[in-house]
């Protein structure tokens, strides 16, 4: 399958390579139905600050369809839908299992940690997967990230009805953070 494959800064290459065999226990394959590039796989690729393992196929915002499942896995089966939360938690840890995977104490990123949806498919343990309507375009899917970080944003900042606000700096999650506002304020 061909992947994109990241060995240092500005070192990116498209390669042939194996596909992942059949998942872990706990675990899904996906083929991969459209990815995004987001501003962070710019950054590693330019700096190489985030690369901790070399080769690793980068994209942690993308779209998918399950093709196996591991052992154990509950909630998924061939054929379904889905994006990735981007963090790589690992679902042990007291923050894990308190529901606070933003900080749990191994954190890491899909594309990091791991390989990433730069590829023809992947493989992520399925507590990282995310079911997302069939209907849906796979191409709007694979913004599920970006637009959850606009959301998040916006959502903290507890606008009160009838007040203006200004969005600086409209790159996707900008515009994301925009368009929610048109929708959702008032």
């Amino acid at each position: 399958m061909k992947a994109v494959r990241l060995y240092a800064a500005k070192d990116l290459r498209v390669e042939t390579i194996d596909p992942p065999t059949h998942p872990e226990p706990g675990w899904a394959r996906l083929k991969v139905t459209a990815a995004g590039i987001c501003g962070s796989d710019l950054h590693n690729f330019m700096t190489g600050q985030w690369i901790s393992r070399s080769p690793s196929v980068a994209g942690h915002e993308f779209a998918a369809i399950v093709t196996a499942t591991g052992d154990g896995v509950t909630g998924f089966k061939p054929g379904d839908t889905v994006i990735a939360d981007s963090r790589y938690w690992c679902g042990e840890c007291p923050s894990c299992k308190s529901g606070r995977h933003n900080v749990c104490e191994t954190l890491g990123f899909i594309g990091e940690v791991c390989d990433g949806g730069f590829a023809e498919e992947t493989a992520l343990p399925a507590r990282l997967l995310v079911h997302y309507d069939p209907a849906i375009n796979p191409v709007v899917a694979a913004m599920g990230e970006p637009l959850s970080v606009a959301l998040h944003a916006i959502r903290r900042q507890r606008v009160p009805s009838g007040e203006a606000v200004l969005v600086v700096g409209c790159g996707p999650i900008g515009g994301l953070a925009a368009l929610l506002l048109s929708r959702l304020h008032d």
